[in-house]
């Protein structure tokens, strides 16, 4: 339970690097050595086995461990990834115990010290102890296969109830090649945690080209903005038990074509992704369910659900569809270590694909839910935003516009809101309680555009 002597002034070095808006983690397991092996044993805590855990069972050993973990907290860590504790530390018997009662302490520990401002995921876990640990998918191996059994990993995981969960981007196993890093940063970016494995020989930016290092920029910078979606769907999943990523057998149980499809998801309720699972594929077939979707890295064709389509998937490109009605919260909205930007502040970006009915988004915005109303009708399309407790910018994928208005204000296109035709999205600010008529305005998933629009 100490810092190697290679760490000169541990203190300093976490107060600095919380300072810089990083916190830091610490890798720890159910297993004690060194100083920790010598005082357990003599006091009787620990099992008599080759790499012996605490028996946390007893509740003189579970403080005593619970007490050497809080040491950390005082010094400024601020979250655990727990691993081992199913590998002949304790008995057999005890595995499905210990994988509650030790996340437990773990995480009583941290919450003594930052309330609920703190962050753990486990490889070993179950039942109860969802209320104090999310889930990473352990040692997996730097293939094809690995990534594939890390997308079923994630679905059933969603399945049984614990929807936070990341896998080791690269998997664990080996030293990844470019074009499998490739495809499971791709991956990682839609999943609720992103967990970038670094190490000899597969740190990305020392080991691997400039393609690669681009590749990483884009997806975490994407897994970044999707922030404000991906907390909303973890605050419903906390309501309600839906998993953020999703089997398709959830939204469309009528569907016998998704009871065995296990290499696409739905990324909330509106976003379908499709990772790429095979070496030197460039394209794949996808399977879109009821209903109508574009494809969201073009975001122009329209495809109708119940049946399967071809897709391009060259190495930078995950496939991605949104579904028609939805509404997808992004943008920057948490600062965290970026001290690059001397002029920062916090902003959202709300995408909205528009139907022909009323699509709803509960935002959270992590005091309470704010309620994202859309509706369309012969008029034109109606936004109503409650407060969202940040400002941004509206993004509606539509055409026919032939005027906007804002809380009742007319306002000037190419001043106040501007259109792109070639995008087919208009985008205008928002702040506070606001609400957005567009006037004419028609949804993209409609048969054809209007012969001309205008704007007034």
């Amino acid at each position: 339970m100490d810092f190697d002597v290679s760490f000169p002034d541990p203190t300093k070095m976490i107060r600095d690097l919380n300072a810089r808006g990083m916190n830091l983690l610490l890798w720890i397991a159910n297993r004690c050595s060194n100083q920790l092996f010598q005082e357990g044993s003599a006091k009787g805590y620990l099992f008599p086995f080759a790499w012996p855990a605490a028996d946390v069972r007893r509740p003189e050993t579970y403080n005593w461990f619970k007490e050497e973990l809080n040491k950390y907290g005082r010094l400024g860590i601020k979250g655990y990834k727990i691993d081992r504790g199913e590998e002949n530390e304790m008995p057999d018997s005890l595995v499905n115990q210990n994988a509650i009662l030790f996340p437990k302490l773990a995480a009583e520990g941290l919450r003594d010290a930052y309330g609920d401002d703190f962050l753990m995921f486990t490889r070993n876990t179950n039942d109860t102890a969802r209320k104090y640990t999310a889930v990473w998918n352990g040692d997996t191996r730097s293939t094809f296969g690995g990534l594939a059994a890390s997308v079923k990993n994630a679905l059933r995981s969603g399945m049984i109830d614990f929807p936070m969960w990341g896998s080791d981007t690269g998997g664990y196993i080996r030293v990844p090649d470019k074009e499998l890093f490739a495809r499971w940063l791709e991956f990682s970016a839609f999943s609720p945690m992103m967990e970038v494995l670094l190490g000899p020989k597969r740190t990305i930016w020392d080991d691997y080209d400039d393609e690669l290092v681009a590749i990483a920029k884009t997806y975490v910078t994407a897994h970044h903005d999707l922030i404000p979606y991906t907390e909303s769907l973890m605050h419903e999943a906390v309501r309600s038990g839906m998993p953020v990523m999703r089997s398709l057998v959830l939204a469309y149980p009528q569907d016998e074509r998704v009871y065995e499809l296990w290499d696409e998801y739905l990324y909330g309720s509106d976003l379908l992704v499709a990772p790429i699972t095979e070496a030197g594929a460039t394209k794949r077939d996808v399977y879109l369910p009821a209903g109508r979707w574009m494809d969201y890295n073009d975001k122009r064709s329209v495809h109708s659900g119940g049946s399967t389509i071809g897709t391009a998937a060259p190495l930078r490109t995950i496939p991605l569809f949104v579904r028609e009605g939805a509404i997808i919260p992004r943008g920057d909205i948490i600062k965290l270590n970026n001290n690059w930007d001397s002029r920062w502040a916090p902003k959202l970006r709300l995408e909205i694909f528009p139907s022909a009915t009323t699509s709803r988004f509960a935002y959270d915005t992590g005091k309470d839910v704010r309620t994202i109303t859309v509706s369309t009708d012969s008029r034109g399309i109606t936004i109503k935003l409650e407060d969202l407790g940040t400002d941004g910018t509206v993004d509606v994928y539509c055409f026919g516009v032939r005027a906007v208005t804002r809380n009742g204000v007319f306002l000037r296109p190419n001043s106040d809101f501007n259109y792109d035709p070639k995008a087919r999205k208009l985008s205008v600010t928002f702040s506070g309680a606001t609400n957005l008529s567009l006037q004419g305005a028609t949804s993209l998933f409609v048969a054809s555009p209007p012969a001309k629009e205008m704007l007034h």
